[in-house]
């Protein structure tokens, strides 16, 4: 079995804390491959780069949104961490590594539950033509 990690929702750098509230105890494995495809992204910054990523599994009607849900916004952008990586090979790697075949609802779900700021949520919005 192994080692869970504590991964800060709200990362540090954007004033995250060692709360409770504010850790998810994920896997190693697990853990950097969310770093390899989010650094330290503000939960936006998620939002926006998963629409702007051709991403296995999304509808091509369908955006993700961001909303502040509660307690303290973030003031300031988060910035990719020296783990985030441009090289799309890795991406989709870590993409398929955290989510692998999962429908696009339980993916946001589960970055929701597991993966994001807990004062933001994200939603998904279909496009109407």
């Amino acid at each position: 079995m192994e080692t869970l990690h504590p991964h800060h929702r709200r990362p540090r750098s954007l004033g995250g804390t060692d709360d409770s509230y504010n850790k998810s105890w994920v896997e190693k494995d697990l853990h950097n491959a969310w770093h390899i495809m989010f650094g330290n992204m503000d939960a936006f910054q998620i939002a926006n780069y998963i629409n702007s990523f051709d991403i296995p599994y999304k509808p091509d009607n369908i955006y993700v949104v961001c909303k502040f849900i509660n307690g303290d916004e973030v003031k300031k952008s988060g910035s990719v961490s020296n783990n985030f990586s441009k090289d799309e090979s890795k991406i989709l790697a870590s993409w398929n590594k955290l989510f692998g075949r999962m429908k696009f609802e339980k993916i946001i779900a589960y970055i929701n539950n597991t993966w994001l700021d807990p004062s933001y949520h994200l939603y998904i919005k279909t496009l109407t033509y």
